[in-house]
């Protein structure tokens, strides 16, 4: 068979062979690679929903441990006062400053006319909200304007939220009492029974 003779027989059958099977080779190997990359993304996903649950348990823990703590210091409604609070970064601090202010209640009125759960004055910061999510909204506004002008010293602006711009000293043992509530709020958050405390560790 002569050199030609070959080369006509490869063109004929081997070449196009050849292709056939690479192009099945080809689409096998994006089929695994699609599996397993559809595999990684619901191994991640599952992940990131135990994480998500996991965040989420441990949110109601604290949630439940701010809720009797408020209680134990006579807040007539407690579950609504952290409800309020709840996704605050200052959380601990906005109930005790509502501890001491009013145990919590919404509809409180002070003597010089401060109103709600933080006994806001209206002239002086705005009119007060009627629901409790409200007021606590407003509350923190305030709390983070003075600490802001007290360059986050929290004693220095609490006696401020008491006391007005240059707070007598009552008002800096005002400050003492809640920030050291805050700190055995904080305490008692932290401390969680050994389940609980192995399901926040493990969601760090």
């Amino acid at each position: 068979m002569t050199h030609d003779t070959i080369s006509r027989v490869l063109d004929r059958y081997y070449h196009p062979l050849m292709t056939a099977l690479f192009g099945v080779s080809s689409v096998v190997l994006a089929a695994a690679a699609g599996s397993l990359a559809g595999l990684e993304a619901n191994i991640n996903s599952g992940t990131e929903k135990v994480r998500t649950v996991k965040y989420s348990d441990v949110f109601d823990i604290v949630h439940e441990q701010r809720v009797k703590f408020a209680a134990v210091h006579g807040v007539a409604d407690p579950a609504a006062l952290v409800a309020a609070v709840r996704h605050s970064a200052m959380a601990n601090l906005l109930i005790s400053v509502a501890i001491e202010e009013s145990r919590g209640d919404p509809v409180a009125v002070g003597s010089a006319g401060e109103q709600g759960a933080w006994q806001v004055i209206a002239s002086d910061w705005g009119s007060v909200p009627k629901d409790m999510i409200g007021q606590a909204i407003q509350a923190e506004r305030i709390i983070r304007a003075l600490l802001a002008d007290a360059n986050g010293d929290k004693r220095k602006a609490l006696a401020r939220y008491n006391g007005g711009p240059t707070p007598p000293g009552k008002s800096y043992r005002y400050a003492e009492r809640i920030l050291k509530r805050a700190r055995h709020l904080q305490v008692a958050v932290n401390y969680l029974p050994p389940k609980e405390y192995r399901l926040r560790t493990a969601a760090l």
